[in-house]
């Protein structure tokens, strides 16, 4: 099996918790990793993927506007491929090693 991310991680913990809840007695980890694989773990990667995607492009129409400001004119799809260049690395590097889905 492969190694899990950190918000994998944190999913299969709350998985745990609240199957714990559900039965009234306390679940294993490797119960709850493993029922969530086969269970849960798809859905949980799909929505997470669209997640991603949508929050991602809220940087980039955020990028996009800002830049068009300084430049005191649409600069449409050149600010696309800037925000690509400069920030999609780490922007997404951030997403997979510290975003799970629950801000306080």
């Amino acid at each position: 099996m492969k190694e899990l991310s950190k918000a994998e991680m944190l999913a299969v913990e709350r998985h745990r918790i609240q199957v714990s809840q559900e039965r009234g007695c306390e679940v294993s980890g490797e119960e709850a990793l493993i029922d969530w694989m086969a269970n849960h773990s798809g859905k949980w990667r799909q929505e997470r993927h669209a997640r991603m995607l949508a929050m991602e492009r809220e940087e980039i129409l955020r990028h996009k506007w800002i830049e068009s400001e300084k430049g005191n004119r649409d600069v449409g799809a050149e600010a696309v491929f800037d925000w690509i260049r400069k920030y999609a690395a780490l922007w997404r590097k951030w997403f997979e090693d510290e975003y799970d889905g629950h801000e306080a």
